[in-house]
This record gives structure tokens, C-alpha cells and sequence, in this order.
């Protein structure tokens, strides 16, 4: 069985982008092949194209990229036992595997979660790459608990947005840095945002908890000195800086290593109206789609995500 998909062969700009029809592999036995409905565009993505990863694993060319994906379950893998065909779901794609810049899509079923019904396909295809780290940073490795401080950077990103809404549901205190629409961050649940363009988030917090990197570089270095002691900071692009741990007596981590899947309770939070997903703009899905999509993403501020819909 053949498939429409948006291809790269080779590493660049967007202007790699085609459309090819592509043969799908046989199903291993815990994977489903979901036709696509949605699918969205994420830093990684972009990164992944660009060849930024390309010493750390390889990608067999032509390949489709593309990680956030939703879409109706069209057969499933001899050991699949969590989803049937005609299932409704959302998931993210192994970075190496059969992308979601496709009309078919290949996923483990460990990665997906089912889509209740009054989530439009928009919110759905947005879910993933956002939801899963931002859930992962803030539980499973940053071991947050109700009524603790946390700052999060980055707080208009998709996942810092999330991780902004994740933290206030679990009844933390929540500050933020960003460079504009304040009031929205606010309304997520930010206690107070700091414009990083007029104020030092360093001279503006004190004695936090946690916080949740997601910028790098001096804002990674200078989050160490708003933690209070036995503090944690969990980076999603930055390897933990041991020497200021030490120095300021703090737990420094880096996103990684396997966790469970939190897709299943935020998609709950998003049917129950508890966590809100802002979509500043659609493509269609295909080459032509993909590529403005992401030369869009670049050159905009983005609050939230970009979508690719069929």
C-alpha cells in the first residue's frame, strides 16, 4: 500500500519540501497506522530538517517528518490491546519512523491517547509535542506539588503555554517570562509574567521550587540563582551545568529518559475545558502547506501552535 506524503531528501530550508507517493512498512507488532487528519508544527520539527540532530541519529532519505499527528485508526499490529480500528486518536511519531506529514501515519501505540469527541481535529493535532514534555518536565522529572513556585520560560510557546496551564490545574504558583501578550498568559494562569525585554527575571524572583527551561543559554545560567535551596531546574535544551548546581545547591536535569504516557489525563483536562490550546494559524497539509506553515513559524511570533489540517 502506497501513501501521499511530504517528503525531504536531504537537509535545509523549507524549499526541501515535496510531495511523493511513498510505500508504508508492514505494521510491527505494538504500532497502528492512522490516516491523517492533522498534524502541526513544533521546534523539533524544524530542527530535524534543518539537520540540527543529524549527529546524535540518522534519517533514512526520503523521508517524511513531522512528530504531532491525529487522525482514525485504520489497522493495527498483531500485539496492539489499547486501541481498535476506527478509534480516534492523537500521538506523536518517532522522530526515525513513518512521519505525520502524511496522509498515513505510523505510531507505537505506547505514544498515542484516544481523542474525545468535542475536541476539534485542530486542538487534537496540537496535543502531543506540546503536552508531553511540558507534563514530563513538570511531574516526572521536576516532581511538582500543589502549592509550590515554579517558573516557566518561554510561556507563548506551545509547550510553555501548556506547562503554564498544567501547573496552576495542579495548584502551584506560577510565574512566566515573555516578551508580549501578557494578558493571555495571565488568563492561563500566570500569577505574574516578566517582560523579559524591560525586567531581569533573576532581580524580579526569589526562593522558587522549580523552574521549567525552555530558552537555554543566559536564561538557563541565571535561573539557578532564583531557587531556593534543594530547588530543582529541569531544561529541555540545555545539559545540566553541575558546577552551579553545586554552587547553589540545587537539582539540575535535563528532559530526557522514558516516562509513562501523560497524553490520556491532558487530553481529559482539554475535554474538560481545564486546559485550552491556542491555534494562531492553519496550512493545508501538504508540500505546499508544510512549507509555508513552517517559514511562517519562523518569522512570526507564535502564541501556541501552527496547524497543518487535511
Amino acid at each position: 500500500m502506497k501513501t501521499n506524503a511530504v517528503v525531504i531528501e536531504d537537509y535545509g530550508d523549507s524549499s526541501k519540501f515535496k510531495d511523493q507517493e511513498i510505500e508504508i512498512p508492514d505494521l510491527k507488532p505494538k504500532q497502528i497506522l492512522i490516516k491523517v487528519a492533522g498534524s502541526s508544527v513544533a521546534p523539533f520539527d524544524i530542527a530535524v530538517r534543518n539537520g540540527v540532530f543529524k549527529n546524535d541519529f540518522e534519517i533514512e532519505f526520503p523521508a517524511i517528518t513531522g512528530t504531532d499527528v491525529t487522525g482514525k485508526i485504520v489497522e493495527i499490529g498483531s500485539a496492539v490491546d489499547k486501541f481498535e480500528i476506527g478509534d480516534l486518536v492523537c500521538g506523536m511519531v518517532g522522530v526515525k519512523g513513518f512521519g505525520a506529514y502524511s496522509e498515513y501515519a505510523i505510531l507505537g501505540q505506547s505514544k498515542a491517547a484516544k481523542v474525545l469527541e468535542n475536541i476539534p481535529t485542530e486542538v487534537a493535532a496540537s496535543l502531543p509535542m506540546t503536552a508531553i514534555p511540558a507534563y514530563n518536565a513538570l511531574f516526572d522529572l521536576g516532581k511538582l506539588q500543589a502549592g509550590e513556585k515554579v517558573l516557566i520560560h518561554g510561556g507563548t510557546g506551545g509547550v510553555g503555554s501548556m506547562a503554564i496551564q498544567l501547573a496552576k490545574n495542579a495548584g502551584a504558583i506560577v510565574y512566566t517570562t515573555a516578551g508580549n501578550d501578557f494578558d493571555k498568559l495571565k488568563q492561563l494562569g500566570a500569577t505574574k509574567v516578566i517582560n523579559y525585554h524591560e525586567e531581569k527575571f533573576e532581580e524580579e524572583l526569589s526562593n522558587l521550587d522549580l523552574v521549567i527551561d525552555t530558552v537555554g543559554h543566559y536564561t538557563y545560567k541565571h535561573s539557578f540563582e532564583v531557587l531556593k535551596k534543594s530547588g530543582r531546574i529541569v531544561s529541555l535544551v540545555e545539559n545540566p551545568d553541575d558546577k552551579l548546581a553545586d554552587k547553589y545547591q540545587v537539582e539540575a536535569m535535563y528532559l530526557s529518559g522514558k516516562f509513562d504516557n501523560p497524553l490520556s489525563k491532558v487530553v481529559k483536562l482539554v475535554s474538560e475545558g481545564k486546559v485550552k490550546i491556542n491555534v494562531q494559524q492553519t496550512f493545508p497539509l501538504n508540500a505546499d502547506g508544510v512549507r509555508d506553515a513552517q517559514d511562517y513559524y519562523e518569522d512570526n511570533h507564535v502564541f501556541g501552535k501552527v496547524v497543518l489540517l487535511k
